[in-house]
C-alpha cells in the first residue's frame, strides 16, 4: 500500500469534516462532496503502484497474486474513507443518495485503475502520481462545465435521480474500464488465452506427409 493512497484516504474525510465545521447550519456544499468523491476515485490509481516492480516482476507468483494484498488493503482503506464521509454528511443532513454516489465512485475507481494498469503495462511502475491528479482535475472540470453546457454528465444527486439512459452509459463506461483493466493487468509470463493445440491424429498426418 503506497503512502499517497493512505494520505488520500485520510485527508478526504478531514476535508469533509472541516467543511461541516465551517458552516454547521448550512451543511456540506455538494461541490465539496463531489471533490471528495473525485479525490477518492483518484486514490484508486495508487493501488497499482509498485516502486520495486523490477524486482517483484521476476518472482514466481503471478501478477494478481502479488497485487492481491495491496489491492485488498487499499480498497478497504478507500471504502472506510468513503464510509466516514457518508457518516459526516449524514450528521449534516447533506448526504447524497448512497447507492447512486457509491455507484459513481466505484465506476470512477475502475476508470482510474484501468488507466493505471495501462501505464504499468507501458513500463511506469508508479502511475498513481499521473492518474490521480488527472481524475480529480477532469471530474472537477466536468462538474463546472455541466451548468455552462446545460447538460447532465455526472449522475444527479437530487430530484428523482438519474434516468435509465445515463445509468446505462455510466455502466457501459465501467464495463469498458473493467475489461481494459483485466487485459492490461494480464501477466506477461502467462500463456496466451487462446492456444491452438493440434491433436495427435493431426500431428501424425503432418508427420506422414513430411
Amino acid at each position: 500500500m503506497s503512502l499517497p493512497l493512505a494520505l488520500t484516504a485520510l485527508s478526504v474525510p478531514v476535508l469533509v469534516i472541516l467543511a461541516a465545521l465551517v458552516q454547521p447550519d448550512a451543511g456540506v456544499p455538494p461541490f465539496v462532496v463531489r471533490v471528495a468523491l473525485f479525490a477518492l476515485a483518484g486514490g484508486a490509481a495508487y493501488l497499482f503502484d509498485d516502486a520495486a516492480a523490477q524486482l517483484t516482476s521476476v518472482t514466481p507468483p503471478t501478477l494478481w497474486r502479488r497485487r492481491l494484498l495491496g489491492l485488498a488493503g487499499g480498497a478497504a482503506l478507500l471504502a472506510g474513507a468513503w464510509a466516514g464521509c457518508l457518516l459526516v454528511l449524514g450528521w449534516q443532513d447533506s448526504r447524497p443518495p448512497i447507492a447512486v454516489a457509491t455507484f459513481e465512485l466505484v465506476l470512477l475507481c475502475l476508470v482510474a485503475g484501468a488507466c493505471s494498469a495501462v501505464l504499468v503495462q507501458r513500463g511506469d511502475p508508479e502511475p498513481g502520481a499521473r492518474v490521480a491528479p488527472a481524475v480529480l482535475l477532469l471530474g472537477t472540470t466536468v462538474m463546472i462545465a455541466e451548468p455552462l453546457l446545460r447538460t447532465t454528465i455526472l449522475l444527479p444527486w437530487d430530484g428523482d435521480g438519474p434516468d435509465a439512459a445515463l445509468v446505462l452509459a455510466w455502466a457501459a463506461l465501467g464495463l469498458l474500464a473493467a475489461v481494459v483493466l483485466l487485459l492490461a493487468s494480464r501477466d506477461p509470463a502467462s500463456p496466451p488465452a487462446l492456444v491452438w493445440v493440434r491433436s495427435p491424429r493431426r500431428r501424425s498426418k503432418d508427420s506422414g506427409s513430411a
